[in-house]
């Protein structure tokens, strides 16, 4: 197998990886720079980096406004009230809105769904391109290209979010919806509760759930709002190429180019930090410190946490 330059390959297939490249469209309504590219399927005139790309972007917004409304019910709130049994009424309020049947799966479950599932295809779809570029046919020489990209920062947290994301479901949705046969048990007692009996676990698991979410969320509306989030490759064995982003530190054409660049770096890093600092004085300093729970309510509640499986008895 002969090794080649990287240089035929289209810097916007970098992005495509992690599901971070929206397309541009031509005059012809074609997608522009890399179709001519890919491996020839097509849909209704579009190729399959234009679809896959459209439902890894258009997907984050329901989640976004799950994500607010979810912010302010177990952070902002709880800073206002100070009280956890004060700000149960404010959770009630708007659990009709994004935990009712006929809206849960289309503002949470099949828009994360379809945001895992384009992001990996899209990986899947690139990884097949750039191994017909460089003449691989077999998985062992796919494994044998030289420039292999590595996922980016934001690809890296999207794949982190994914078992944070299962525990926190089975724990708050799954198990009481099996054991009790409904979420009505659930709120911010029950999870005060758990911080009760499990401290340090709780207090570990908080913490990387809300800081991984956040920096995903806030750094993906950053790729969405035209900053490009970095995706390092290797390229000639331990030399490194990265596309220069937001995230990442920022490539300078001019000064001046090179000082707006780095204000916006701060911005979207100041963002996530901000965000998440609030999220955590919330969690961790007033719900977290909200106490166990009394009588058949802490019963109820001992149960379901003993529940769940493979960890329920470290909980």
């Amino acid at each position: 197998m002969q090794e080649l330059e990287p240089s035929p390959v289209d810097e916007s297939l970098n992005l495509a990886e992690s599901g971070e490249y929206f397309p541009h469209h031509g005059a012809a309504g074609e997608t522009s720079g890399h179709n001519n590219l890919s491996p020839g399927r097509r849909f209704k005139g579009r190729g399959w980096d234009f679809w896959l790309s459209t439902i890894q972007r258009y997907s984050t917004y329901p989640p976004t406004v799950f994500l607010g409304l979810h912010i302010a019910n177990t952070s902002l709130i709880p800073l206002v009230t100070r009280s956890v049994p004060a700000s149960e009424s404010y959770l009630l309020l708007t659990r009709p809105i994004y935990q009712a049947p006929s809206l849960e799966p289309f503002i949470v479950t099949i828009p994360i769904v379809a945001h895992v599932i384009s992001g990996i295809a899209l990986r899947r779809l690139r990884s097949k391109r750039r191994a017909r570029l460089y003449g691989a046919e077999s998985t062992r020489q796919r494994h044998m290209i030289p420039s292999w990209p590595k996922p980016s920062l934001q690809a890296r947290l999207g794949y982190a979010m994914i078992p944070l994301i299962g525990l926190h479901v089975l724990v708050n949705r799954a198990v009481p919806l099996a054991v009790d046969g409904g979420n009505s048990a659930v709120g911010l007692g029950y999870v005060a509760h758990g911080f009760a009996r499990s401290p340090s676990f709780w207090t570990i698991f908080y913490v990387l759930f809300v800081a991984v979410s956040v920096w995903h969320f806030v750094g993906g509306w950053a790729a969405w709002l035209g900053f490009r989030v970095t995706t390092a490759r290797k390229v000639h064995g331990d030399r490194s190429k990265s596309i220069g982003g937001i995230l990442g530190r920022p490539e300078s054409t001019s000064l001046e180019e090179s000082r707006r660049k780095r204000r916006a770096w701060w911005t979207v890093y100041g963002l996530a930090g901000l965000t998440t600092a609030v999220w955590l004085m919330g969690g961790l300093g007033v719900v977290a410190r909200g106490g166990p729970g009394s009588g058949w309510e802490a019963s109820t509640w001992d149960q379901l946490y003993k529940s769940v499986p493979v960890i329920g008895g470290w909980l």
